[in-house]
């Protein structure tokens, strides 16, 4: 009986000890998902607004990488620990010749 229970206790805590992060359903979320939100801050510039979440999490929307006067918007859920646990384009463009978006371009997903 004791023995069963120390297995329990060791699953447990193995099992709360991982970080959730969302499937990843598109280049955005394969490049981004399970990063640091300040490595992608870092690197293409500050979100332009955000708003809290549930549990603790944050969602971020990012606007940048201009091209025709057009830009990239992607909203990020960020969980309270800063990763990056789904990013999702807003405002994209679709390359006509079948190549990555506008998005995927900007933020390295290619």
């Amino acid at each position: 009986m004791k023995f069963r229970l120390a297995i329990l206790a060791v699953s447990a805590a193995l099992v709360s000890a991982c970080t959730t992060a969302s499937v990843a359903s598109n280049p955005l979320e394969k490049r981004w998902n399970g990063k640091s939100a300040g490595v992608f801050f870092a690197a293409y510039g500050p979100p332009i607004s955000d708003s809290g979440g549930a549990l603790g999490a944050t969602q971020y929307t990012w606007r940048g990488g201009f091209r025709g006067g057009r830009p990239c918007v992607v909203e990020l859920s960020v969980s309270k620990d800063y990763t990056i646990t789904s990013i999702r384009a807003v405002s994209d463009r679709i390359d006509p010749k079948g190549g990555p978006s506008h998005c995927e371009k900007t933020l390295d997903a290619e």
